[in-house]
């Protein structure tokens, strides 16, 4: 049986910010719009995780987590409470109960690791078959970086190793404009975490080029159903 995500928050861009990466770990997601839609999603559907805005109608995301830490059915839930950078220091996070407590909109990176911890999921990028691949690609260093020009190493549905001139560094997040028309595949704009990279002064991995290790973090599922039939094809041809 699937296990379910609670999605408490109002707006409306984070589920789908979210969907991809737990699409691929089989979570069924569920919405509620305030707390007591919450409240009754907790008993009626045991989330294994709930993602809780701080702003959470009527009382606050930090009411919230409280009440379901003292109850003595659902305390088990784990709790990530989202919050505004300037708000991530206040007593009232800090006294929430909550798991974890994380800023958006722009700490992406730590979420999902946050996410991963709590669920005790491995790294799907370490996991997921990889294709070796070498197409085209432009990336850049968000939120307003250049776009440079690089090559694939390798593919899958959950990374790629990435060829390439100008490195940044761990936990960085790139913008990856990925042709994959050439090999019958789309043309996909992912957002990416540097994983690990292979200076040329100090390679990681002596069997790669100097590059960087990427982890996908928001495909579509349509896209990421798109790419998993892709790496599969070329991982059963007899030329690969």
């Amino acid at each position: 049986m699937a296990r379910k995500i609670l999605i408490a928050i109002p707006e409306e861009d984070f589920l789908d910010r979210v969907e991809g990466f737990f699409g691929r770990e089989e979570f069924i997601l569920v919405r509620a719009r305030d707390g007591e839609q919450a409240w009754r999603l907790i008993e009626e559907e045991d989330p294994v995780l709930a993602f809780v805005s701080l702003h959470l109608p009527p009382d606050g995301g930090d009411a919230f987590c409280r009440r379901i830490k003292k109850d003595f059915l659902l305390r088990h839930t784990r709790l990530i409470l989202l919050v505004q950078a300037s708000e991530e220091d206040s007593e009232r996070c800090r006294e929430s109960g909550a798991d974890a407590i994380v800023s958006l909109p722009a700490d992406w990176t730590t979420l999902l690791d946050s996410s991963r911890r709590l669920l005790n999921l491995p790294d799907p990028g370490r996991l997921a078959p990889r294709a070796p691949l070498s197409v085209p690609l432009r990336y850049r260093r968000l939120p307003e970086g250049e776009f440079e020009c690089g090559t694939t190493a390798n593919v899958s549905t959950g990374g790629l190793f990435l060829q390439g001139d100008v490195l940044y560094p761990r936990d960085s997040r790139l913008e990856v404009v990925l042709d994959l028309t050439a090999c019958g595949g789309p043309l996909l704009s992912v957002t990416a975490r540097v994983a690990w990279v292979n200076h040329p002064e100090w390679l990681r991995k002596p069997q790669f080029p100097c590059g960087m290790g990427l982890e996908l973090l928001d495909l579509s599922l349509h896209d990421l159903a798109r790419l998993e039939t892709l790496v599969s094809q070329y991982l059963s041809s007899p030329s690969s």
